[in-house]
């Protein structure tokens, strides 16, 4: 095929366009699903972390660390005596 040499010195071409939505590619649907799962894990971080912030949740967990432990305020500030068994 001879391509014409147009006057600003440029051979002509021809090329396609696409008019509308662009063609859906393989590297398009993987963004799509990383995105996807992306936002559930967010969704999902956003619902721990303010479980995590109610005072009552937070009451539970320090009930749960120290239930067990002997603190020995004699020897040092909170010391904790780690000798009994944790379950």
């Amino acid at each position: 095929m001879l391509k014409k040499k147009q006057s600003d010195g440029y051979y002509h071409c021809e090329s396609s366009i696409v008019i509308g939505k662009k063609p859906i590619g393989i590297q398009d649907l993987n963004n799509e699903v990383l995105h996807r799962e992306r936002m559930g894990l967010k969704a999902k971080v956003k619902q721990k972390k303010e479980l995590l912030l109610k005072p009552e949740t937070q009451a539970k967990i320090r009930r749960e660390l120290f239930e067990g432990r002997l603190i020995d305020n004699s020897n040092q500030a909170n010391h904790v005596d780690f000798s009994t068994n944790l379950t």
